[in-house]
């Protein structure tokens, strides 16, 4: 839209437009003057020429009667024709003003001139300004003679033979003042039409001048809202044309703000009778809201309390059944007992659904990071929902990449039900096949990996309007997600928005005329305490692998020839004994036979007969693989002859085990213990406290399995008392107890603290972000989600003893520690020298961005800010060789602890100096160093090479 102008700013008209006299001025004045010039300078041209020609002609004339005088006298004496000559001469030149001088010349005579080479016979005036020459009168005929300011006639006497010639020269200056005269009245008429026209456009500027500043102040009369002003009559066609259409204009604006002012009061009318309902309805949405609120608290602590009451019976069943698979136990009951486990384990990833879908919609979701086994993780759910493949006749295939580390840093709970919703979208889309599913390494960086899924079904039994909603889920927005999702594309929807909050990306590719593969693609990060795993090996062993499923003997196979065994594979029922028997007949019977229920296509007498015959006949170490449903049906008869009952599908661990049984001498690695020495020269005490007796039960057996000391409570009082009676170097606190629950513990905990501060490890079924966030700023500085696994809680007791372990010991008073250890580095890393380096790497790559960050906290008193950056750095110092800037950063954390929310309060400037001091000094001592040689990597690749 344009600005609008105000009445003032139209008046002011800008400096390099031309007015409308100036105009006028221009096109009247210029006109007249080039015609009034033009013509000036043709009459004066014209008159000039005329002048010449009239003083020519008197001159030819003059010159002619001359002649012919002379000519008649010719009969006379000669004194007599020369007096008339004299005569007639003088009478030419009394015409003064045209004839200046008259000669006459003779060409025929003795004593000729010797310059003309003429004679002059008679003259009158004063010499001739050019003389004239022999050569110049050579011409028969008169002509004019004009030569610098001279112009002659000359005129030849009449003869047979011209010898005499008559010369009148001209009088110039008679032709220039009449070119003067001419000039003149050319100019005066020039000045008189200028003034004319001067004239004539001064009238009409003036006059169309106040024609256009009337309408002009007519139209700012309108533009003010005056529309009954009106402009006169003109008695111009075109200027009383204009005026009609501003009086027509003024009256349809006239109309226009009448039919305005009565829509606005009729809206103005309306507004307010909308405002009044808006009014009620907003009373009413308040109300409604207060409600919703009271109800989303209500669900939430439904929820909560409900996801408490089944996670605690829960972490006794999951923790006391995986205690129970480490005792000797027979495949039947360890597969009962892993039923168990896999049930328990789908009730929570149920529960966690239930949880998670509430907190995707509000945004609250926050995933674990925890250390796990990704390949774990997948076989665990693909045998939870291996019976819902079987009863469509499925078989799935975990295909494992070697390359996957054992641990990494994630939310398992998460990622199984990303797997679990992509498996049983294959499964509910397949039948009678494999479903394969390819765990790999795509890429790996620093301290990150990105791992890829892949899930392929068979597209037998899918449906193309779920196929289609399928695929346009995966291809949607976020904020597209909000849309009417079927119960089928719900587990895929939340999936998808696990696998974006976690950073990863989905998709799908489809094959035409056949299944589709949907990928998965997830950073996870490494554990930083990992240990390279020792890799068992079976050198020289022989497994004969009998099964008709060609993708499955595969797998099997392939697992095998990473342990280094050599597989013998078979995929025909028919060809089993003879193979065996041609082996028996060559004394080179394989190691141990492993046979898939699949050679039994349902019919077990023949498959329970050959497998009793290969144990009986043969001596074959038996390993039975198959199906839970069909390892039950022929277990009984084939208990006493198989060495191991294997359930599909085949897990790394299960087939490990097999194999120990199976070929024990062969193995190069003897088992040391499940988890290593934790740091520290003794036993560290642990204090578990927790209400429920099974809890309590479960993480006294879980420390003291890995060595610990352990001591329980069951109230905050109890922990309280034991507190005070011997220091603990670690405290497991359950937060929902009766009577004084665990924050309340913990702060009185921390209240009695004196120099040294205890880590206390929450254990919470409420994993909600407000539940974290509260935890960690009532003092607790850890947190495990219950039901807490045997990994996590031995991750866990690791970390924190690392931390404590430089404070357990006492030191000597003049033992002043290092600005780097070395060795301390790698003891952190468990004698990783790469990642020792690479942590400490990263520590001081980020040490220039936290000392800028901390100056700018520090000068604006950001206390919180300031208190996060210092934890976040001691927390990486704890994880390297750098004991100077932990102890500073430590300091400078536990004095900034309490002033979190007192920004009124000044900091100790020496701890944050001393802090700066040891940031410059790491930073300085690392710029003079090569950490590849410090840490011993360039010696290693040396050899390796």
């Amino acid at each position: 839209m344009a600005a609008t102008q105000s009445p003032g700013q139209a008046n002011q008209s800008p400096e390099r437009l031309p007015s409308l006299r100036a105009l006028v001025f221009r096109f009247t004045l210029a006109p007249s003057l080039v015609l009034a010039v033009t013509l000036g300078v043709l009459f004066t041209l014209q008159q000039i020429h005329e002048r010449r020609q009239l003083l020519l002609a008197h001159g030819r004339a003059s010159a002619e009667q001359l002649a012919e005088l002379i000519d008649l006298s010719g009969e006379h004496p000669t004194h007599l024709r020369l007096e008339w000559l004299d005569k007639s001469l003088m009478a030419l030149m009394l015409e003064k003003d045209m004839v200046r001088s008259v000669h006459i010349y003779s060409a025929d005579s003795a004593d000729l001139d010797p310059e003309t080479g003429l004679k002059l016979l008679a003259s009158q005036g004063p010499r001739p300004k050019v003389d004239i020459t022999a050569e110049d009168v050579k011409h028969r005929e008169p002509f004019i003679f004009e030569r610098g300011d001279s112009l002659q006639v000359l005129h030849p006497f009449k003869g047979e033979e011209i010898t005499c010639w008559i010369s009148i020269e001209l009088h110039r200056p008679y032709f220039i003042v009449g070119t003067y005269q001419v000039a003149l009245v050319t100019l005066l008429g020039l000045i008189l039409c200028t003034l004319g026209a001067l004239i004539w456009a001064t009238f009409l500027s003036e006059r169309f001048g106040r024609v256009f500043e009337r309408l002009g102040d007519r139209l700012e009369s309108i533009g003010r809202g005056h529309f009954e002003s009106r402009d006169e009559e003109m008695n111009n066609r075109e200027l009383h044309r204009l005026s009609s259409r501003i009086n027509s204009m003024a009256e349809n604006l006239r109309v226009y703000q009448e039919e305005y002012k009565s829509n606005v009061l009729q809206s103005m009318e309306d507004l307010r009778q909308s405002l009044d309902a808006m009014e009620e309805q907003n009373i009413e949405l308040d109300l409604a809201r207060k409600k919703a609120v009271e109800g989303s608290r209500v669900k939430s602590t439904f929820l909560a309390n409900t996801s408490h009451e089944i996670r605690t019976p829960l972490n006794g069943i999951i923790g006391f059944t995986n205690l129970l698979l480490k005792t000797e136990l027979d495949e039947l009951q360890q597969d009962y007992l892993q039923t168990i486990l896999r049930s328990s384990e789908n009730l929570l990833t149920t529960i966690n659904d239930i949880m998670d879908f509430s907190r995707i919609e509000s945004g609250n979701l926050v995933l674990d990071h925890t250390p796990m086994d990704l390949g774990l993780v997948l076989e665990e759910t693909l045998q939870i929902l291996a019976p819902f493949a079987y009863d469509q006749r499925l078989e799935l295939v975990p295909l494992i990449d070697n390359q996957l580390p054992r641990t990494l840093i994630g939310d398992p709970l998460r990622i199984k039900q990303i797997f679990t919703s992509l498996v049983s979208n294959a499964v509910r889309h397949s039948s009678d096949g494999n479903i394969p599913v390819r765990l790999s390494v795509q890429s790996g960086k620093d301290s990150e990996l990105v791992v890829r899924l892949s899930v392929t079904d068979l597209g037998n039994r899918a449906v193309p309007q779920a196929r289609r909603e399928l695929h346009q889920l995966l291809e949607a927005s976020p904020h597209e997600q909000g849309q009417q999702i079927s119960s089928t594309g719900l587990g895929l929807a939340i999936a998808r928005s696990l696998i974006v909050q976690m950073g990863g990306s989905i998709g799908v590719d489809e094959a035409v005329g056949s299944g589709a593969t949907y990928w998965v693609c997830l950073p996870l990060q490494l554990e930083r305490n990992r240990t390279n795993p020792i890799r068992e090996r079976f050198p020289g062993s022989r497994i004969l692998l009998a099964d008709p499923n060609r993708m499955t003997r595969m797998q099997v196979a392939q697992l095998l020839q990473h342990w280094e065994v050599e597989p013998v594979e078979i995929g025909e029922s028919d060809t089993l004994e003879p193979a065996i028997e041609q082996m028996w007949r060559h004394d080179a019977l394989p190691d141990a036979v492993i046979i898939d229920t699949g050679i039994a296509g349902g019919d077990f007498e023949p498959f329970i007969r050959c497998v009793q015959c290969l144990a009986d006949t043969y001596q074959c170490r038996i390993i039975v693989q198959g199906s839970p449903v069909e390892l039950r049906r022929c277990y009984e008869p084939l208990r006493t002859r198989a060495l191991a009952f294997l359930a599909k599908p085949v897990t790394r661990d299960n087939l490990l085990r097999a194999l120990r049984r199976a070929a024990p001498q062969q193995n190069s690695v003897k088992p040391t213990g499940l988890y290593p020495a934790l740091p520290g020269p003794e036993a560290p005490r642990v204090l578990a406290v927790d209400d429920h007796e099974a809890n309590r039960l479960l993480i006294g057996e879980l420390l003291r399995g890995q060595g610990v000391e352990t001591t329980v409570a069951a109230s905050g009082e109890e922990a309280l008392e034991l507190c005070g009676q011997q220091p603990f170097d670690l405290i497991l606190m359950d937060i929902q107890m009766p009577g004084m629950d665990g924050i309340e513990t913990t702060r009185q905990i921390r209240a009695g603290e004196a120099d040294r501060r205890t880590p206390i490890i929450a254990l919470t079924a409420h994993v909600g972000t407000e539940e974290k966030a509260r935890l960690l700023a009532a003092g607790l500085d850890d947190y495990l989600s219950k039901p807490v696994s045997e990994a996590q809680l031995s991750h866990t007791i690791q970390r924190w003893m690392k931390i404590i372990a430089p404070q357990r010991p006492e030191r000597n008073a003049l033992d002043i520690p290092r600005l780097v250890d070395i060795g301390e580095s790698l003891e952190l890393s468990n004698n990783d020298a790469a990642l020792a380096r690479d942590m400490l790497q990263m520590l001081i790559r980020g040490l220039v961005a936290d000392e800028q960050e901390m100056h700018r906290l520090f000068a604006a008193g950001d206390h919180r800010g300031l208190f996060e950056l210092v934890h976040r750095v001691h927390g990486g110092c704890c994880y390297c060789g750098v004991p100077r800037l932990r102890e500073s950063t430590g300091r400078l954390q536990e004095l900034l602890r309490p002033l979190q929310d007192d920004e009124e309060t000044t900091i100790d400037e020496r701890a944050v100096d001393a802090v700066i001091r040891e940031i410059r000094a790491l930073r300085e001592w690392a710029s003079e160093q090569d950490l590849d040689v410090l840490f011993g990597l360039v010696e290693l690749e040396g050899a390796g090479e």
